[in-house]
């Protein structure tokens, strides 16, 4: 029986109030959950004494410009990780990726839009330098996956090492745990996107007006097409994990750096147990933007567990950690907002012609 248009009218009507329900309740969520990650690094901070954090921190020094440094490394090879997943492109296309990788960890971190905030934003970005929005939503789903997929081979390198040095029975115990949940949410991520995810993510695109009949229109290929085409090419996905990979590498040098410059130094096989363990704990409490909480809690605790290190340095490594990244974040924020004016304003030229 075919309905009538009143109750054709009816449905888009209740899915068009859903969406905003959603939306609403996904705000609140992370409110919520910033909140408490806030509560949570506070306590943490005035338990083990405000002072003797800020006074950990102060004796970092210079070596806060080293930390800076090799952040940029990170950002590069993140950067590169996305770019392998394109086929051959016009000169400067590199340098557009790196750009907007900046931007979409600069809002995943610095905005309380949960870690695919940035994401999002990244998609108007690169269908405005001509790329249809179905190969750009692909290209982020896929090189988010990889993502995950270098963590969780970083991670797994770092346990490997600590059961090396025959740490801590109950942190490897634990560090086992928080692998294994990585590996199920990387596994039932990838399912998500073969089974219908990426159907889904089609249908919201194409209904979305703004993206799908934008400047540069969507490709005929869906995105579920394009994506799997993408995780079929193997070279280009080796190459990117493993650019993914290495990138994570960096956070583990800047560990090495700030510790030994305060006064305690683990070594660069030391330091790599730390940021891979607190990273995958971090990854596992994606429900907290910024993993806010979760940070601070797994650099006091893991440092302190294994290498003695003062729960105030822990949380004062922690603190120059957010430090850096909101000295990144911040231009970061400020360059996407002058391409979305800029954006606007090509638009508001082209209405006036």
């Amino acid at each position: 029986m075919t309905p009538s248009p009143s109750e054709v009218s009816n449905v888009s009507n209740d899915e068009a109030c859903a969406t905003p329900r959603r939306a609403r309740t996904v705000r609140v969520g992370t409110i919520i959950a910033l909140l408490a990650g806030a509560a949570i690094s506070t306590a943490l901070i005035v338990y083990h004494n405000f002072s003797s954090v800020v006074a950990a921190a102060h004796r970092i020094g210079w070596g806060f410009l080293v930390i800076l440094m090799i952040q940029v490394s990170e950002i590069v090879s993140n950067g590169l990780a996305w770019r392998a997943l394109f086929r051959s492109e016009r000169p400067g296309f590199t340098n557009t990726l790196l750009v907007l990788r900046w931007i979409r960890e600069s809002i995943n971190y610095m905005l309380p839009v949960g870690r695919l905030g940035g994401d999002m934003a990244a998609v108007p970005l690169l269908v405005a330098r001509q790329r249809d929005v179905n190969t750009a939503v692909a290209s982020i789903v896929a090189d988010k996956t990889l993502e995950v997929l270098g963590l969780f081979l970083f991670s797994l390198a770092g346990i490997v090492i600590l059961f090396e040095r025959a740490g801590n029975k109950s942190v490897e115990h634990w560090a086992i745990r928080a692998l294994a949940v990585l590996f199920i949410l990387l596994i039932a991520f990838l399912g998500a996107q073969r089974w219908g995810l990426l159907k889904l993510v089609d249908k919201v695109v194409k209904r979305n007006s703004r993206l799908g009949n934008g400047m540069y229109g969507s490709n005929l290929t869906s995105i579920h097409e394009i994506a799997w085409a993408i995780y079929t090419d193997s070279p280009r996905v080796i190459l990117s994990a493993f650019l993914h990979a290495m990138a994570w590498v960096p956070g583990a040098l800047q560990i090495w750096a700030g510790l030994h410059f305060m006064g305690h130094g683990v070594g660069i096989a030391g330091a790599f147990i730390i940021e891979s363990l607190t990273m995958t704990i971090c990854s596992v409490a994606f429900i907290m933007p910024a993993a806010l909480g979760a940070q601070e809690a797994a650099y006091m605790t893991i440092a302190w567990w294994l290498f003695g290190i003062p729960p105030a340095t822990g949380l004062a490594m922690s603190l120059i950690m957010r430090m850096k990244d909101v000295i990144f974040g911040v231009p970061g924020l400020l360059v996407w907002q002058g391409f979305e004016g800029r954006h606007l304003w090509t638009l508001l030229r082209r209405r006036r012609k």
